[in-house]
């Protein structure tokens, strides 16, 4: 286990859900953390206020748009990502609609989980490879570290799964800089931006009858943030689902 105490994180999507468990576990490790959000929120100010005790802290506002924002690059938030050791991506809109029903807006809005991430790496890499010392963390989405079919997330499903690819060619083309870049591919996770009601239906479709907690998410991304051998994985923390258990 390497020690990233001390190391400055940018967490895009660290306000809520998985991403502000990932927050909170690498407060633990001693991370500085770059917290984004796409609004500002007593729960948001709550969480850095929280976290600010133990490392230092400091919070991003910007919302992103369809496609990818063209003003992005022009952020605050970007430069951090150009300085920060780590970068974790969990914000990616979900697209859940039949090819027949995906107009070009939701289009635009899939394709951000893999247009986002892609800008993010181009934007870290010159200054990790200088330092010689860098990591990408993404999250992908359920069985796509593979091509699959899918028949009503195809949109969604084929950006995450490109994604993949963007994890094995970053992980393939900088190691030998000392920088890694790994995915987690939750299962049905639970987080408050799902509804009661659906999270009974989704446990129900589960080996184990109950969602993943986000807890469980956050301690796996940190196991791959701090093993410099693991590069380019691709993690399902899904409890061995599959199609077959719905």
């Amino acid at each position: 286990m390497e020690s990233i105490a001390g190391k400055t994180a940018a967490i895009i999507g660290g306000s809520g859900g998985i991403g502000s468990c990932l927050c909170t576990a690498l407060a633990d490790c001693g991370t500085n953390l770059i917290i984004h959000g796409g609004c500002e929120s007593e729960r948001f100010n709550t969480l850095a206020e929280t976290l600010a005790k133990k490392v230092s802290v400091q919070k991003r506002v910007h919302r992103f748009e369809n496609g990818l924002c063209r003003d992005f690059t022009s952020t605050l938030l970007y430069k951090d990502i150009q300085a920060a050791d780590i970068i974790c991506v969990s914000f990616g809109p979900f697209v859940q609609k039949p090819l027949e029903d995906t107009d070009a807006a939701d289009w635009e809005r899939a394709v951000l989980n893999y247009t986002l991430p892609g800008l993010v790496v181009s934007a870290a890499l010159p200054s990790m490879i200088k330092r010689l010392w860098g990591r990408f963390l993404f999250f992908g989405g359920t069985r796509t570290d593979r091509i699959n079919a899918f028949r009503t997330n195809a949109a969604y499903a084929g950006a995450k799964t490109a994604l993949s690819s963007l994890v094995r060619s970053t992980a393939l083309t900088y190691a030998a800089y000392g920088i890694t870049c790994n995915a987690v591919l939750p299962g049905f996770t639970e987080t408050d931006y799902i509804a009661h009601e659906k999270r009974q239906r989704l446990a129900a479709k589960m080996p184990q009858k109950r969602l993943v907690k986000a807890e469980e998410i956050a301690d796996a991304a940190v196991f791959l943030l701090t093993r410099p051998m693991l590069n380019g994985v691709l993690l399902p923390v899904d409890g061995g689902w599959s199609p077959e258990f719905q």
